[in-house]
């Protein structure tokens, strides 16, 4: 009998332990380096297509274009400048996106080209939760895209219409960023991270050829940025 109430006040007390609260709580100068995983997924419109300020138009109908979804190593470094508040930078390994056609040009890759959308943001902590810990955030986004290129496939379509030697370009971009996200804390150092951001990216594409023509569009690529990390408290 004492031997069964022994182990019965030992798991009471093991149970009173896991359920407690752990002091986890962030304080002002700390640290906390987030590391994993970063999805891009544009939300992407665009207006039309146009080639030397003209509406490109095949058959008589108009063409826009798509960006597809791009999975990176990501990371995030924020400052707590005070127990609740902190300064927070998001970097990552570069981006890599296709736009695609939509309307007449549905079906065709159009231009490959890298991205890095650092994103400086102020972050607010809901401390009192114990091991949960949400936050949200508001900052802003910078964007500058490199290694632009168009598809073979492009090359090969525009090439048939007279229009040679492209040279793709896409200007950088300036916009807000808005997040949510929660770090559940595993003791008093280590983390599991999980958030989702929407980044205001905006760009105009433009394809300069041999000739002088210029095909150009504007997108917006609006992304919502997943990140799954782990993290840790210095």
């Amino acid at each position: 009998m004492k031997l069964v109430k022994n182990a019965f006040i030992f798991t009471a007390a093991a149970s009173a332990i896991a359920l407690a609260p752990l002091a986890t709580a962030y304080e002002a100068g700390d640290v906390a380096l987030r590391l994993g995983v970063t999805q891009v997924a544009p939300d992407a419109s665009s207006d039309n297509v146009t080639l030397d300020g003209s509406t490109l138009s095949l058959a008589g109908g108009t063409s826009q274009v798509d960006v597809d979804s791009n999975t990176q190593l990501g990371l995030t470094l924020e400052y707590f400048v005070t127990d609740a508040i902190g300064v927070e930078l998001l970097a990552a390994t570069p981006f890599e996106h296709t736009a695609e056609g939509k309307g007449e040009l549905a079906g065709l890759d159009i231009t490959d080209a890298k991205q890095l959308p650092p994103t400086l943001s102020l972050v607010y902590h809901f401390g009192g939760l114990g091991q949960i810990e949400p936050y949200v955030g508001v900052g802003l986004n910078y964007t500058v895209f490199f290694d632009e290129d168009i598809t073979g496939q492009a090359d090969t379509t525009l090439s048939s219409l007279g229009l040679t030697g492209a040279d793709v370009s896409l200007e950088e971009s300036f916009g807000y960023a808005v997040q949510a996200g929660v770090d559940f804390h595993l003791d008093e150092k280590w983390f599991i991270n999980a958030s989702v951001r929407y980044i205001d990216i905006s760009t105009t594409a433009d394809i300069d050829f041999d000739n002088g023509s210029t095909i150009s569009v504007d997108v917006d690529i609006d992304p919502f940025v997943y990140s799954l990390f782990a993290g840790y408290r210095f």
